[in-house]
């Protein structure tokens, strides 16, 4: 499988691949969206990528977790360019031993900071290890050869969260109330984007003022919360008029306007131009 193929996969819902991609088989992907989990551990060179709002390297001895409904890009890889990735859904975790609690602490990526993380050389070897051994698992159809995957998708996803933890101790965002607000209300957003556009449903869901929210966000982002719904909501429509087949009628149906007019002078408000301009823009 070339590193096309398998980032095609990223937009359907198998449950777990994994492959070596290299430069040689690289393909640029812009504004592109995954429905599961992306595990990347850089092998060799650097390879540039954009997940959301941030734009960091992956690197030699490097390991990136791109969440599910995340919009990424990747571009200009280094000659010598060599990475191995693991896509898997998030059902494939829920169905073991382990509590829905803890797996979701251990799934949660926090949008506030670049998912990428340098390895120490121990690290990567253990990381290394543990990928060579579910590709092992994949290849070869042994006994309990699921609840393997499954086990070491859940050690790579602790070691990952512990590398997190230590760079968030040492950050100099403190983890206060208001962040821990913000952080939920931004995954809220990205959940249910399509059939909501008000803070007062989000706040509703995180049982706060509309007020309240929106001081925890400008605190934190310096924006409202109203712009925060609004971007999210443009990445929405972004994506649907540059690689969907529906009429701008049905987009503003699908993102819950009441009519195309209003959908357009939204968009036309926050992009500067008209859906129809955006979509035949090169």
């Amino acid at each position: 499988m070339t590193q096309k193929e398998l980032l095609n996969t990223l937009k359907n819902d198998s449950t777990v691949q994994i492959e070596l991609c290299s430069a040689s088989e690289f393909k640029a992907i812009n504004d592109q969206r995954t429905n599961c989990y992306v595990l990347i551990l850089g092998m060799k060179g650097f390879c540039e990528i954009q997940i959301d709002h941030h734009t960091f390297r992956i690197t030699k001895s490097s390991i990136t977790i791109i969440p599910p409904l995340s919009t990424y890009s990747l571009q200009r890889p280094s000659s010598d360019y060599a990475a191995q990735i693991i896509n898997f859904d998030s059902t494939l975790l829920s169905t073991g031993i382990f509590e829905t609690k803890i797996l979701q602490d251990l799934l949660f990526i926090n949008p506030e900071y670049a998912p990428t993380f340098p390895l120490k050389r121990i690290e990567f070897h253990d990381f290394c290890y543990k990928f060579k051994k579910i590709k092992l698992e994949l290849d070869h159809d042994k006994p309990f050869g699921i609840d393997m995957i499954r086990l070491y998708l859940i050690q790579l996803l602790y070691e990952y969260n512990r590398i997190c933890e230590v760079c968030l101790i040492n950050s100099d965002t403190s983890i206060n109330r208001k962040y821990q607000i913000t952080q939920r209300f931004r995954k809220l957003v990205k959940e249910h984007i399509k059939i909501a556009k008000d803070v007062a449903f989000y706040a509703d869901k995180l049982h706060i003022s509309p007020k309240y929210l929106s001081e925890c966000v400008h605190d934190q982002l310096g924006y409202s919360a109203l712009r925060l719904i609004q971007n999210q909501l443009m990445i929405e429509a972004g994506l649907l008029l540059k690689y969907g087949d529906m009429n701008i009628k049905q987009i503003a149906l699908m993102l819950n306007f009441d009519t195309a007019n209003h959908f357009s002078r939204l968009f036309y408000k926050l992009r500067g131009m008209t859906p129809t301009d955006y979509r035949s823009k090169p």
